[in-house]
């Protein structure tokens, strides 16, 4: 078994999207001062490698709170997108994996993690369009994943790839890195995020299992 690390690292001043408030990570106390190490952490719960949910856009969703981790792992398999020209993700780039059986998730790979805190991380990324969700809905499905920060283009303001592909029910996990790593199925992939109590997403530790 081979656990491959699909996160990035969490650090003080991490690139976050734009307008959302910055991540601090402080130590407070000191082992040589007081004993032992506690640090205090300050992020947003769509900060860097995390998932959302239905009710990071609709107000009925279940919250965090009230899904199981069941809801957050499951067989994988690889889209490689990284040669494709097109900025836009539609239904037909997801032909490869059709009629793929027992699948959970698709990892969405554009090589686009390689850019993570460039200035044009979160301008120039790929995104969903409509007709790639509506796609992926009625797949059976747990959850989508992503190298890039969101399946909606910046410019956004009705966020429709995010209405349509939370509110299908799935989950959506932003900001994976290392996919490059990966086999292109076979392997359970998982991104566990906090128990938050009316929690819209959370910040994981994003892996993938392999056997």
């Amino acid at each position: 078994m081979h656990v491959i690390d699909l996160s990035h690292t969490v650090v003080t001043d991490m690139p976050v999207y734009p307008g959302d408030d910055g991540v601090s990570v402080q130590r407070v106390r000191e082992i040589g001062r007081d004993g032992y190490s506690l640090t205090n952490l300050s992020m947003s719960t769509h900060s860097g490698t995390h998932v959302d949910i239905a009710a990071h856009m609709h107000a009925e969703a279940p919250a965090m709170d009230w899904l199981g981790p069941a809801n957050f792992a499951g067989w994988g398999a690889v889209l490689d997108l990284t040669h494709s020209p097109n900025r836009f993700i539609d239904a037909d780039d997801f032909a490869p994996l059709a009629g793929m059986e027992g699948l959970d998730f698709i990892l969405i790979r554009t090589g686009w993690d390689a850019k993570w805190g460039a200035p044009e991380y979160f301008r120039d990324h790929k995104y969903l369009t409509p007709t790639a969700c509506r796609y992926l809905a009625g797949l059976d499905l747990k959850g989508i994943g992503m190298d890039f920060p969101s399946p909606d283009p910046l410019d956004s303001r009705d966020f429709a790839a995010h209405r349509l592909v939370l509110g299908a029910g799935l989950v959506a996990v932003e900001n994976l890195a290392n996919l490059g790593e990966l086999p292109s199925e076979g392997f359970v992939f998982t991104a566990l995020p906090l128990k938050i109590a009316g929690g819209d997403g959370s910040p994981v530790r994003a892996a993938a299992i392999v056997f």
